[in-house]
């Protein structure tokens, strides 16, 4: 028998805004679509519900719900959220010293039957929208404790959430993905059936105190593999873990999508590509104009850029692929005129960021320029401004530890850079966040972390910054002949950098950082023109 069924006797159907309770067959709907919760949160909200005249106390609810049982109130508070996830986090509201209160009008309703599955599930009526689509399938919870099942359902919810702030992707929404709950799918039939391109899945197991999460990421097209982990934690604080395995999950999936997306769209027939798949193929090209130090590669994107928004002018990829394209320009010296190309970004920026106010990516974006442009100050607020809107993006908290160690914060600079290698340990652009944290070490000092950092960045990917920042480190730790060396090499890479940096165009806003890095960079450059003599 229900527990709820002991305490408070309901109609069978109770309506309070879109959701239905049907309490004898203790179902909950959304729009007519069922939303899973565990059995006792299920019996907390037929408790406050019929109770929605007057606050309830922590007391009277554990009495009600759990029947004498007794439990720590940790165990209410997990279920009250999980409520407010599901209804919104007004439905129920704390009453200080008091308790709780349902604050959602209940009305009686005749029971509307719901619509059937298959109707749901009709894939001829959706199509798959043009920016990669995925869908985050329900964990599995391989445990035997039913009350666990919440936890694992918010890990879920978490990840949607966290997938959702990459404005980059389509998203399906929990109503949906949950109808799957506790069924056994294939991974084609889901992506058919949602009109997704990829699919997230995973697994909860708890054992004691510790909790496995395991996650993969599917390209359902051809049912492969594109990226999978696991995350071994203790079960401290419920909602503590769920942000932490979200935050790490979502850190990893993210930038994979991004490169299993650039290399479909070169799969792509040329008369078949839309505007959207040119922006796509000129943010590809920006960045090969990065990790390749190719100016060819950042011309092409701008070309590419201009002719999507020729097709579609309020396309974000595009004007983000300007940005970064014109950014890689200044920051190796390519470009004629420094104002102009730095103008040309900002605009570029302010249109992204007029079409959606909450692009992160847009934020990030002018922020790096901003900084390339010499103005830290604004690079650093764009950047802050970024990370809020997206705390899942590894790029951005590396990039703003960067600016922060080169600003004079080298230690909070360096935990930042080493918290992104952390959530995202075999990111496709590992090379790019190792480089950061090169020059946090290079700012505070540490240099052979920073030649050994810099050293690994090279060893997948030869990117000119990551090499400069070797050059430096090793005058510091005084192996000239070594960085005279790497010098030369990075002259035949990107000579028009060399000589920026040479004239004294660095980045670094504290007067010390910029003082050794021009002082050792002359240091190597005196040593190549005029080597000791040899005995």
């Amino acid at each position: 028998m229900p527990l709820h069924s002991r305490a408070v006797t309901l109609p069978n159907a109770l309506v309070f805004g879109r959701f239905q309770l049907l309490s004898a067959e203790r179902r909950l709907l959304d729009n007519g679509a069922a939303v899973p919760l565990g059995g006792r949160a299920f019996d907390l909200l037929c408790t406050l519900v019929a109770h929605s005249d007057r606050v309830v106390s922590k007391d009277e609810l554990l009495g009600l719900v759990w029947g004498g049982v007794v439990v720590e109130e940790n165990n209410l508070t997990v279920h009250i959220s999980a409520l407010r996830k599901v209804l919104g986090a007004d439905a129920v509201a704390t009453v200080s010293g008091r308790g709780y209160r349902f604050t959602l009008p209940v009305s009686t309703t005749p029971l509307q039957p719901a619509p059937p599955p298959v109707a749901l599930r009709d894939a001829r009526k959706l199509k798959r929208p043009e920016k990669p689509s995925i869908a985050v399938m329900p964990f599995a919870h391989l445990g035997s404790d039913a009350a666990h099942q919440e936890f694992v359902d918010g890990i879920t919810e978490e990840l949607i959430t966290g997938l959702s702030r990459f404005r980059a992707l389509s998203v399906i929404a929990r109503n949906s993905v949950f109808t799957y709950n506790g069924q056994a799918v294939n991974v084609r039939t889901v992506a058919r059936e949602l009109g997704v391109r990829y699919v997230l899945e995973g697994s909860v197991h708890r054992h004691g105190q510790r909790v496995r999460v395991a996650a993969q990421l599917i390209d359902a097209s051809n049912a492969s593999q594109i990226w999978a982990d696991h995350y071994d934690r203790l079960l401290k604080d419920v909602f503590t873990l769920q942000d932490e395995v979200a935050h790490a999950i979502v850190a990893a999936v993210a930038p994979h999508i991004e490169t299993s997306e650039m290399g479909r769209l070169n799969r792509v027939r040329p008369e078949n590509i839309t505007a959207y798949e040119i922006a796509q193929r000129a943010w590809a090209r920006a960045r090969d104009g990065l990790s390749r130090t190719n100016q060819a590669a950042r011309d092409e994107a701008i070309v590419l850029a201009r002719q999507a928004l020729a097709v579609d002018p309020r396309s974000s990829a595009a004007l983000n692929a300007i940005v970064d394209a014109q950014t890689w320009h200044i920051y190796f010296g390519t470009v004629a005129s420094v104002e102009e190309a730095l103008a040309q970004g900002l605009e570029a920026a302010a249109q992204a960021l007029a079409i959606d106010s909450a692009d992160h990516l847009a934020y990030r974006g002018r922020g790096f320029l901003a900084l390339v442009g010499g103005r830290l100050p604004e690079a650093m607020a764009d950047l802050r401004r970024s990370l809020e809107l997206n705390p899942n993006d590894c790029l951005t908290l590396a990039r703003l530890g960067m600016c922060e160690s080169v600003s004079g914060k080298p230690l909070i600079g360096t935990r930042r850079c080493l918290q992104a290698l952390r959530l995202s340990p075999r990111d496709p652009s590992r090379f790019h966040l190792l480089a950061n944290l090169a020059w946090a070490h290079f700012a505070s000092e540490s240099y052979a972390a920073a030649v050994d950092v810099a050293r690994q960045s090279l060893r997948e990917a030869d990117f000119a910054g990551a090499r400069l920042c070797l050059v430096i480190s090793l005058v510091g730790l005084g192996e000239l002949a070594a960085a005279s060396a790497e010098l030369q090499q990075l002259r035949r890479i990107a000579p028009a950098m060399v000589a920026a940096r040479l004239k004294g165009v660095w980045l670094a806003l504290d007067p010390e950082v910029r003082q050794r890095e021009a002082q050792f960079l002359r240091a190597a450059e005196d040593y190549a023109a005029a080597p000791p003599a040899q005995n």
